[in-house]
């Protein structure tokens, strides 16, 4: 193995590092309790080690936003996908992304903390990233099939998103986010079956 080879990926481990840890901290104590020092000092890393991968604690939570996002994501689109049925692959793709909000990490890193985050830095990608690719495909099945008639993808998806965010910060703020879940499980399955009434009225 080179010695760049080696190096590359002793630099790749240390960022997984950091990344994992202050994924802990971030989702134990949240974004603005978290201090890089505490990070760092949990790492068994100097601080400018940290300084090498990432600019600030800002960039280190946009780095652990992705990961928890990208892993929701694939959950998503797996639940969606293991449906043969457009209506099934939806319901089952929408609940799996309300599932991800009982989830600690989804929960305070996605819904709470990158409200703040992100829009105080305004990262380029956005929506775009992983979010809006993901409603795409769980519901380019109905758009394809003809089920919506009239019903273009991207505005579908994009309502849809903001359906989905609203009810992942009513779940995430609730007393008790088990019965959030549920009380948004009931107002999906009725927004479901009223479009569905529609589209086959």
């Amino acid at each position: 193995m080179s010695v760049k080879r080696l190096r590359e990926r002793q630099a790749e481990a240390t960022r997984e590092l950091l990344v994992a840890i202050a994924r802990e901290r971030f989702v134990e104590q949240g974004f603005t309790a978290t201090a890089i020092d505490d990070i760092v000092q949990r790492a068994g890393l100097a601080k400018g080690a940290l300084y090498h991968h990432f600019s600030g604690k800002d960039a280190l939570f946009k780095a652990v936003y992705d990961v928890v996002l990208a892993e929701t994501a694939e959950a998503v689109l797996a639940a969606a996908l293991a449906e043969r049925d457009p209506w099934a692959a939806v319901r089952a793709g929408l609940s799996a992304f309300l599932d991800a909000c009982l989830q600690p990490a989804f929960r305070r890193v996605v819904i709470i903390d990158s409200v703040t985050v992100l829009a105080a830095n305004s990262w380029e990608g956005g929506m775009e990233g992983v979010e809006l690719p993901m409603l795409r495909t769980v519901l380019t099945a109905l758009v394809e099939s003809g089920t919506l008639p009239g019903v273009a993808l991207d505005p579908l998806a994009h309502v849809a998103l903001g359906g989905l965010y609203g009810s992942a910060l009513y779940i995430a703020r609730a007393a008790d986010p088990q019965a959030a879940r549920a009380e948004a499980d009931t107002v999906l399955d009725v927004v479901l079956r009223g479009v569905r009434a529609v589209a086959d009225g």
